[in-house]
């Protein structure tokens, strides 16, 4: 009997390489391949296919490179200039998941006999007799699942996250058991298609954006209280930059960039009791009737906060804290969670 087929996402660093040895110690035989996303990049650049396919050379398995560099463009960066220029925040990492690698890879898999993917996500898949769950990984440091809130609920049981169960350092302890260089690579940090990690400059030499467009710096009530450079140059719960001459900190509440003004304000005015999420997608089934008790990722790096959700029409949603929030910021996205199950999210905008 054939060995069951599957595709593997190698990115060219170590998490990725372990996933194809749990993979084919798993029995699968398996294709790797990378997408070539951006000229130069933190990932997928041309010394991380390098690695990967050498990786693909020592576990003896086909390696393909796969040209997806103008879908990223359209799909990825450019929504992530017009965010900015829509004065919101964007998560470009979440927005490539959702509309381009997995759907996208799955298809290329069964193109060629493949019926699962696997990469090297720090998430972990439940099944029951009620679906395919996505659950946090286990490691809580490098847990990604918050990047995975918007797949599509039937691809989960396409997928494979072999190191989702494991710590960093026992996936690297297993890459240097299987004479990997990979082993000791340093991750990838920020956004990768910002190698220098200065969206600012990105905007500007890629997107050719004016950055110094100055305009009112006001209060919530409207009244000027300064000169701003450009609202290109601020996000959200920003303080540094807004200048003195006031006998108290100010921060960036909240951008308009139609009439090119910063609004300011104290710090205690950045905390707020509710988000709005529009475009939400749901991995679980939820009643839009009732109140669902959520713990809710506002960004990647902070704290899941006691919350509650409740649907709204058209892919809306709205969550409540019992304790104000500080700086929620339009654009980015807010992932909810019972437990370690995933539910799934939206994306921050402004109360309408």
């Amino acid at each position: 009997m054939a060995a069951p087929k599957a595709l593997v996402a190698l990115s060219g660093g170590v998490d990725s390489a372990v996933a194809a040895i749990l993979m084919q110690e798993q029995g699968y035989d398996l294709i790797g391949v990378t997408m070539r996303l951006w000229p130069k990049s933190r990932c997928c650049d041309e010394k991380d296919i390098e690695d990967a396919a050498e990786v693909c050379a020592r576990l003896n398995i086909p390696y393909q490179v796969l040209d997806y560099r103008e879908a990223f463009r359209q799909q990825v960066v450019d929504v992530f200039v017009a965010e900015y220029q829509a004065g919101r925040t964007p998560n470009p990492c979440a927005r490539c998941n959702q509309f381009l690698k997995f759907e996208a890879l799955l298809q290329e898999g069964k193109k060629l006999g493949a019926t699962v993917l696997a990469t090297g996500h720090y998430a972990r898949l439940q099944d029951s007799l009620s679906g395919t769950s996505l659950l946090r990984g286990q490691d809580n440091d490098k847990d990604q699942s918050y990047f995975l809130f918007a797949l599509a609920a039937d691809l989960l049981p396409q997928l494979r996250f072999p190191v989702g169960a494991m710590r960093k350092d026992e996936v690297r302890a297993l890459a240097r058991k299987h004479g990997l260089p990979v082993a000791t690579k340093q991750d990838s940090q920020d956004i990768c298609f910002v190698p220098d990690g200065n969206y600012r400059s990105f905007l500007a030499d890629y997107a050719g954006l004016d950055m110094e467009q100055t305009g009112e710096m006001v209060d919530r009530s409207g009244q000027v209280v300064g000169q701003h450079p450009g609202t290109l140059n601020f996000t959200v719960g920003q303080r540094k930059g807004l200048g003195g001459g006031s006998g108290q900190p100010r921060y960036v509440l909240a951008l308009d960039p139609t009439h090119n003004r910063v609004i300011v304000g104290g710090e205690a005015e950045l905390y707020q009791r509710s988000a709005f999420l529009k475009e939400c997608n749901w991995l679980a089934t939820l009643s839009p009737e009732e109140d669902h008790p959520v713990q809710v990722k506002l960004r990647y790096r902070s704290r899941a906060e006691p919350g509650s959700l409740r649907l709204l029409a058209d892919g809306q949603a709205e969550i409540t804290f019992p304790e104000s929030q500080r700086a929620i910021t339009p654009g980015q996205a807010a992932v909810c969670y019972q437990g370690e199950r995933l539910l799934g999210g939206g994306w921050i905008t402004e109360r309408t």
